[in-house]
């Protein structure tokens, strides 16, 4: 957290944005290797890989609506 918190302040959104799809990839990354161990067939590792995508990015889009900065009147 505090990695992400010194990034945005330094370098703005884009470097928050490359700490995100990182984050992404590397949750990808992740689901294929386990889905490897596992040995499970072709079409069931693309179904994985593909809910823990979706289900990454539709977390995003609902926390940036939740999570506001606060405004400044």
């Amino acid at each position: 957290m505090i990695a992400v918190g010194w990034l945005s302040e330094s370098g703005g959104a884009a470097a928050q944005s490359i700490v995100l799809w990182i984050l992404l990839v590397a949750a990808v990354g992740l689901t294929f290797w386990e889905c490897r161990e596992r040995g499970y067939r072709p079409r069931t590792v693309v179904w994985w890989l593909t809910f823990v995508a979706i289900t990454h990015v539709v977390g995003y889009i609902i926390l940036r609506f939740f999570v506001r900065p606060p405004s400044r009147t």
